[in-house]
C-alpha cells in the first residue's frame, strides 16, 4: 500500500491549547530538537477560560437585564396604548348612540312630512258655500238637495 504522506484531518481542542502557543511551537520545537533538549508541555490555561467564561457570563447578564428592561417599558406601553383604544372605543360608542338618535329623529320628520302631504290631498280647502250647506244640513233636518244642481 502506497502511502501518500498525508494525515487524516484531527479535531482540536481550542480551549486546552492557547491560540498563541500554537503559533510559536514550530518554532520551539526546532529550537529545541537542535539542542536535544525535551520539549516542554503546553499546560493548558485555566485562568483564560475562567476569564473568558466569566466575561460571557457577564455579557450574558447584561443582555438579560437589558431583556427584562425592555419587556417592562413594552408592557408599560401596551397598557398606555391600551388606555387610549378604551377611551377612543367609549367615544365611538357614544358617537354611534348620538348617530342612532339623529337617524331616528330624521325619520321621524320624514314622515312626518309625508303624512301632512298626504292629509293635504285628501282633504282639500273647501269652499265658503260648502261650509255654510254643511251648517244648514246640520242645524236643520232637512233632506239633502241635489249639490250637482246650484243656482246662483
Amino acid at each position: 500500500m502506497k502511502c501518500s504522506g498525508r494525515k487524516a484531518l484531527q479535531p482540536r481542542n481550542i480551549y486546552l491549547v492557547p491560540a498563541a502557543e500554537t503559533l510559536k511551537k514550530p518554532k520551539d520545537e526546532l529550537l529545541f530538537s537542535k539542542e536535544k533538549l525535551p520539549l516542554p508541555v503546553p499546560v493548558p490555561v485555566v485562568e483564560s477560560m475562567d476569564a473568558s467564561l466569566a466575561e460571557e457570563l457577564s455579557a450574558v447578564k447584561k443582555k438579560l437585564e437589558r431583556l427584562r428592561e425592555d419587556g417592562e417599558r413594552t408592557e408599560k406601553l401596551l397598557e398606555e396604548r391600551e388606555g387610549a383604544m378604551e377611551v377612543q372605543m367609549k367615544h365611538l360608542l357614544e358617537r354611534g348612540e348620538i348617530q342612532k338618535r339623529l337617524e331616528i329623529q330624521v325619520d321621524r320628520l320624514f314622515r312626518l312630512k309625508e303624512l301632512h302631504a298626504f292629509s293635504s290631498k285628501i282633504s282639500p280647502v273647501r269652499s265658503l258655500r260648502a261650509k255654510e250647506q254643511e251648517k244648514r244640513k246640520r242645524l236643520s233636518f232637512e233632506p239633502e238637495e241635489d249639490s250637482s244642481v246650484e243656482i246662483d
